[in-house]
């Protein structure tokens, strides 16, 4: 068979044998070619890997029919790379931009087992967005406990920890129409012993993509409060809020009505400032100034004048985008005193947030912490009550607050691994476990299909005392950056890569250009 028969018939079946994701697929890494390699590097590499990966150069059925899978690849990637225009629009946005194909499914496999999985994967996953987007449910739980008779100086003062509150509340809304949404809100609560719960009617009509109207009904155990809420966006950077209500208590006879009016403007494309008067029994005037980034808050000042509770409130947030969390603190100044508090925040699952809070309210020593899960549109809250007096503030944060955390990093370092196996649990990798199989069977055969020529390049180097790869490993360091020891950690995420580097040294020389040290081991990336 010619090379241009063999070629032609191979490449002819491209959709049907391209099994990589398009987005993991590096043209560069495959050719081992830096970004900036001329035409005449690349036709050079070409030809080298030619002499590996060409289905003619192997006799075997099945290595020539893993052959014909990766010289796809590898002609592909010539023939893009070698274009001028082409390799200035795969540079600039990938290859959706070169094929163009728009929205479409694309295998991650050519099994028809794998297609049907990932198909029926997607499907199940558009209904159950279509069915949130319909009803938006959410609902939520709080536990509130004090643990203050556990951390008493005095031994006869302790006594076991206490459930003192425990609220539920669910929500629900179903789009009657276009522009009619109607909701169903119920809140039940618990606290010192005492019972109390709320039942809310919702209807909210899109007047226009500018204006929003809301009615209300809220019944409790002794009241009745009928609201209206009208939203506005004026002038592209302003926003105003009326908020009326009225609320009857049966049992007294006394009618309590309010209202409140907000104005939010933004200042800059990164802040915006607000304004909030509320009329009513507990009157107040409040104005907010936000710095967003990435079009979430980062900064946060707030100022409340009231009778009761005047304060100023600073709240600043930094996030870690790599591992999806967040840092929150914030501080608290009245003139009844001080709260500082710190919250932290991170990404548990696909779909699931994990999150703990401290605060301390000053002079009163009132020491809180708060854990949160979020799973979905669902959240559940545990809050812990440390301390209620001075005496106690020391013995509280130290056995409350330091030493679990000391105990939860020391032990997190000590048992890693099955730290790692415990958080592995959580992640959601079906899509990805589906098509894992065929990737390593994948990138064996074509580490099988570099042995021949990696034995030659080694027996020619040693006879001229060049360089021989004696054992090369890849994986996860001890450490980062320089002060990285020099030796992988065995388990999962590590692998022999000395075949491939081998085959790869030319001349006594080993270049390796791309950030990934092996392609082909394409299924681990640390």
């Amino acid at each position: 068979m010619s090379e241009a028969s063999s070629t032609t018939s191979v490449y002819g079946n491209a959709d049907g044998l391209e099994n990589q994701d398009e987005d993991d697929l590096d043209l560069y890494a495959i050719l081992n070619v830096p970004k900036e390699a001329t035409i005449d590097e690349i036709n050079k590499s070409y030809r080298q890997r030619c002499l590996i990966f060409h289905p003619d150069r192997h006799s075997d059925p099945k290595e020539k029919g893993n052959a014909e899978k990766f010289f796809l690849k590898l002609r592909r990637a010539y023939e893009t790379l070698s274009d001028p225009k082409l390799r200035a629009i795969y540079d600039t946005v990938g290859l959706q931009g070169i094929e163009l194909h728009g929205w479409e499914l694309i295998s991650k496999s050519d099994k028809p087992e794998n297609i049907r999985r990932e198909y029926e994967f997607l499907k199940r996953l558009k209904d159950t967005e279509i069915m949130l987007q319909r009803i938006h449910p959410s609902g939520s739980f709080s536990c509130k406990c004090s643990l203050t008779g556990m951390f008493a100086a005095d031994p006869e003062l302790r006594s076991p920890p206490q459930v003192t509150g425990l609220s539920i509340s669910q929500n629900v809304e179903c789009a009657m129409a276009t522009r009619d949404r109607v909701g169903l809100s119920g809140r039940v609560k618990m606290s010192n012993g005492k019972g109390d719960g709320s039942f809310v009617l919702i209807w909210k009509r899109l007047v226009s993509s500018s204006c929003l109207v809301e009615f209300s009904t809220n019944f409790t155990p002794d009241s009745i409060a009928l609201g209206c809420k009208f939203a506005k966006s004026l002038f592209l950077k302003n926003a105003i809020v009326v908020q009326p209500t009225i609320q009857y208590f049966p049992l007294y006879s006394a009618i309590n009505p309010g209202c409140m009016f907000v104005l939010s403007r933004n200042l800059h494309p990164r802040w915006q400032g607000s304004i909030m008067y509320h009329w009513g029994m507990q009157s107040s005037l409040t104005t907010s100034l936000i710095h967003s980034e990435f079009n979430m808050p980062k900064f946060l000042i707030n100022l409340t004048i009231s009778l009761t509770n005047s304060n100023i409130r600073m709240m600043y947030v930094r996030r870690n985008a790599e591992q999806d969390s967040f840092m929150e603190t914030s501080c608290i100044f009245s003139f009844v005193g001080i709260m500082p508090s710190i919250a932290f925040e991170r990404r548990l699952s696909r779909y699931s947030r994990i999150g703990c809070s401290v605060s301390l309210a000053l002079p009163s020593c009132l020491l809180h912490t708060k854990f949160k899960l979020k799973t979905g549109t669902s959240v559940y809250e545990c809050q812990f009550l440390l301390c209620d007096n001075e005496e106690d503030i020391a013995r509280s944060t130290l056995y409350g607050i330091i030493l679990p955390i000391a105990a939860f990093f020391v032990l997190k370092g000590v048992f890693r691994q099955t730290y790692e196996r415990f958080m592995s649990l959580f992640e959601d990798n079906s899509e990805e476990r589906q098509v894992d199989v065929v990737k390593r069977e994948e990138a064996n055969n074509i580490v099988n299909l570099m042995k021949r020529t990696a034995e030659r390049i080694a027996k020619d180097e040693e006879q001229k005392h060049g360089l021989v790869i004696i054992e090369a490993k890849y994986g996860q360091m001890i450490g980062e950056g320089s002060r990285a020891m020099s030796y992988p950690l065995l388990g999962d995420r590590f692998v022999d890569v000395t075949v491939p580097l081998q085959a790869m040294v030319n001349d006594s020389q080993l270049r390796i250009y791309s950030g990934k040290v092996s392609v082909f081991l394409n299924y681990i990336y640390i």
